[in-house]
């Protein structure tokens, strides 16, 4: 039920809203917290380097935090370029983070392997 709360919310505010991102595309949910890419914001740097801008929504907790990422494909990293957190109801941005974080590793498993996955092909 909680997923389906989860999506339903997700719709109403991806067709009544503007936000950072454009074109928002689920990932996957976990309980009350949805995981989305922003199918417009997709960068190819190079053949296995590419940007993209994420979308974690907690409804619970009343949040959205969006998060530019850099990802290396073929060493299976990425790197947060910057964030923000924004009030889930309101879009209001509560805090920005331009600093980098160093890169980190994924798995294909992971909810950052999906993503990958679902940009690089389709699934």
């Amino acid at each position: 039920m909680k997923k389906f709360l989860l999506i339903l919310s997700t719709i109403i505010f991806l067709s009544s809203s503007i936000c950072a991102a454009e074109d928002l595309r689920f990932i996957d949910a976990l309980d009350d917290t949805g995981y989305y890419y922003d199918a417009e914001s997709v960068q190819t740097e190079s053949d296995d380097v590419f940007k993209v801008r994420m979308a974690v929504i907690k409804a619970s907790l009343n949040r959205m935090y969006t998060y530019d990422v850099r990802i290396t494909h073929t060493e299976k990293t990425y790197e947060i370029l910057a964030s923000k957190i924004l009030s889930y109801d309101t879009r209001a941005e509560i805090e920005t983070n331009d600093n980098r974080r160093p890169p980190r590793n994924y798995s294909d498993r992971s909810e950052m392997g999906q993503m990958v996955s679902l940009i690089l092909y389709g699934k």
